[in-house]
């Protein structure tokens, strides 16, 4: 969402003296006002966002053990009107469904884990995502994470975790620890390694979408 504040400066009524010469001095008052509005940035994801593993029918997936499909990439920019700062939080739309038992990324817990919905009652399975070779306008940067809504940052390898109240940010150089200020930025998303649960347990239907989806919510 897009917000905008507005700062008004009232110099109260001052009043400003006009001498006209053979005049009498009158009074006018003087009002100053002025605007703030912070810098719009603007968002996007290559191909609309969308990763697109075709149809997969429960028939092709292994019987006994996880299927793993091919990892995808996707690139996120951001563009803003004014160098500013800024962070972004990620949201699963399709919280509570992701089957965190699967093998996404090596080592990646089940907080870095997104559901793929469920189909006749069952759940699909998981993906994850991480993010690599972020720059910004004035070159390499680096990722970084915010657990307590920006009063402290750590430095973040890529992971991305499904919970929103996790805060993302880049920091304004490839050393830095705090967020900086950009005008644009670039970052793939990728890999975005997914894993679908054995055909003895996925749904039953001979087709098994995987409507996994997530947003950044606003921050």
């Amino acid at each position: 969402m897009k917000k905008i504040a507005t700062l008004a400066a009232i110099a109260g009524m001052a009043a400003v003296m006009l001498a006209p010469v053979h005049a009498s001095a009158q009074g006018a008052p003087l009002r100053v006002t002025g605007a703030f509005v912070p810098a719009a940035c603007k968002p996007a994801l290559a191909g609309g966002g969308v990763i697109d593993y075709g149809t997969i029918f429960a028939s092709s997936l292994n019987q006994m053990a996880q299927t793993t499909l091919a990892d995808k990439s996707t690139q996120l920019t951001l563009t803003c009107e004014a160098p500013a700062l800024f962070g972004f939080k990620v949201a699963d739309e399709r919280a509570g469904t992701a089957i965190t038992s699967l093998v996404t990324i090596p080592n990646y817990d089940a907080g870095l884990k997104f559901g793929l919905g469920a189909a006749d009652g069952k759940n699909i399975g998981a993906y994850s995502l991480q993010m690599t070779k972020q720059t910004a306008d004035e070159g390499t940067t680096r990722l970084i994470t915010s657990l307590d809504g920006g009063a402290t940052w750590l430095l973040n390898g890529g992971a991305i975790a499904s919970d929103s109240s996790v805060l993302v940010a880049f920091a304004g150089s490839a050393t830095g620890t705090v967020p900086g200020a950009h005008t644009s930025m670039a970052v793939d998303t990728g890999p975005m390694a997914t894993a679908m649960e054995h055909s003895k347990t996925s749904p039953g239907s001979r087709r098994a979408p995987a409507p996994g989806r997530w947003t950044r919510p606003p921050t």
